[in-house]
């Protein structure tokens, strides 16, 4: 293990960088963008964005070289860059005949409303073509955004980021933690990330080595996780792999030793969030899997499911990721060797989602749930109140639970779906739904929506039980029996919640 890589520039490049970067911010691509030009660029669409930039402007000249990674003229990157050193210079520009194109993508990155970043990474294949080098490290897209949004934000003392590539989570992380420590098993990319908190005025603690070896008997408050997770043979950079895809270790390993390793690393009341893809066994059964992986460990934990994939959609998804061009003998040789792998070892599909740990001293709980829907952004901001009502849920019995005032969340929606033939309109489905937060829509009856309703936190949950088995024309024992299932589950969604929470 190797600690604190230096940055691709020395001292004297970085601060005449941070000095030329300081009018190159987010606000400033926006503006000079235009909204057209700005959502060319969001589709990767270079030359809708490049068309819609403006001339001899330096802010224009550095979205060509470092977000768009064309060719510029010597004399316009030169003006862009004035003051920068000729060793600077010779890293971050490759010369072609007059012009110029940038080496690295240099991205400004801000929190809304929060702190100006630039993130210094490998520009991707939406903007040079081709299939990526195995030691690519990844800028900012999709997967590091759903993380960062779903990582629980709270001050803490010590945060760790694993597989920390070009520093996206440990930016975030540098924000509400006393110490960052970020791994990675490529140099390459601890250089990338060294390079991204020196311009960006933070301070990381960088360490070499794979997923939890570098942290090995310690522990910290806040562990987050953006791991080569791709369920592959066991690719490893130079022979398919990438080291930002690949693990090295076959199937979903890499992200069962995370589960079973990242407990041991969280200190008391400290919580984890990682991405992770797992299989999906014969049976179906992707919960039994991946709980029985955290069972046991001291955590509580939320497993979401957000996609399935089958073998050749999954495949595709990431060959075309690392830049791979579908028709091309390289394609069909590394596509068909890959879906052979999954057809040899019975797996019938991928799952793909999210986990959360908390570490407990108390009897853990484990839920393993599809999240399929839309969740109002930031999703980590939801996650502590989930927890707090399992916890409420597994210390209420059904007693307790009847006596319990419960009231129903804000601006719940009941929707109902009438369905029109010779007799006229019925109702089909009905539906309870909630409109922020985690958004579940859950399928109702007439008599549950009565029920909910009449949650007004006012009464014990008892008084509306007695009422719908009134109506009902039902013993209450029996109706009470029926439905506490239902309200529980209900709770657990936050759809209803105890009026003293």
């Amino acid at each position: 293990m190797s600690e604190n890589p230096e940055a691709i520039l020395d001292p004297e490049g970085l601060a005449a960088l941070r000095g030329i970067l300081a009018d190159f911010t987010t606000e400033a691509v926006h503006e000079v963008l235009g909204p057209i030009g700005r959502a060319a660029q969001e589709r990767a669409d270079v030359g809708g964005a490049l068309r819609h930039l403006p001339h001899g402007d330096p802010q224009a000249t550095l979205v060509r070289l470092f977000l768009l990674g064309v060719a510029v003229p010597r004399a316009e990157a030169e003006l862009a860059l004035g003051g920068l050193p000729d060793a600077a210079l010779a890293t971050l520009l490759h010369v072609e005949d007059d012009a110029v194109r940038a080496t690295v993508e240099l991205r400004p990155y801000a929190e809304a409303d929060g702190a100006q970043w630039w993130v210094v990474s490998d520009f991707g294949s939406d903007v040079r073509p081709g299939p990526l080098a195995d030691d690519h490290v990844l800028g900012i897209g999709g997967a590091s955004l759903t993380l960062a949004q779903a990582t629980i934000r709270r001050p803490v003392g010590r945060a760790l980021d694993i597989g920390t590539g070009c520093g996206v989570q440990a930016l975030h992380l540098s924000q509400h933690a006393g110490t960052v420590v970020g791994t990675d098993i490529s140099r390459r990319a601890l250089r990338l990330a060294a390079t991204t908190a020196a311009l960006s005025g933070v301070s990381w603690e960088l360490r070499q080595g794979s997923l939890l070896d570098p942290v090995a008997g310690e522990q910290f408050e806040l562990v987050v996780a953006n791991p080569p997770f791709v369920v592959s043979p066991g690719l490893v950079a130079g022979d398919g792999g990438h080291d930002y895809r690949d693990s090295g270790l076959a199937g979903d390993e890499v992200c069962r030793a995370l589960l079973t390793g990242i407990p041991d690393l969280l200190a008391p009341g400290g919580s984890a969030s990682l991405l992770a893809n797992w299989i999906i066994p014969d049976d179906g059964d992707w919960a039994d899997r991946v709980g029985g992986w955290l069972a046991g460990r001291g955590c509580d934990a939320w497993v979401w499911q957000r996609e399935v994939m089958e073998p050749g959609e999954y495949v595709s998804l990431w060959l075309r990721d690392s830049g791979e061009s579908p028709g091309t003998v390289r394609w069909a040789q590394r596509y068909a060797s890959w879906v052979d792998w999954f057809e040899a070892n019975r797996i019938p599909a991928v799952g793909m989602g999210l986990v959360t740990l908390w570490r407990s001293e108390a009897a853990e709980l484990i839920v393993c749930e599809e999240v399929p829907q839309p969740v109002e952004q930031p999703a980590g901001a939801h996650l502590p109140q989930w927890l707090a009502r399992q916890r409420w849920l597994a210390g209420t019995g059904d007693a307790e639970l009847l006596d319990a005032a419960l009231r129903t969340a804000p601006d719940l929606i009941l929707a109902r779906y009438d369905l029109h033939d010779e007799a006229g309109w019925s109702t089909a489905r009905t539906e309870l739904r909630l409109s922020h937060g985690m958004r579940w829509e859950v399928e109702s009856d007439e008599s549950i929506a009565a029920l909910v309703g009449a949650c007004t936190g006012a009464v014990p949950l008892r008084l509306p039980v007695q009422l719908l088995a009134a109506g009902l024309d039902l013993p209450v024992p029996d109706v009470a029996e029926a439905v506490l299932p239902v309200v529980r589950d209900l709770v657990s969604r936050g759809i209803l919640e105890p009026a003293d929470a």
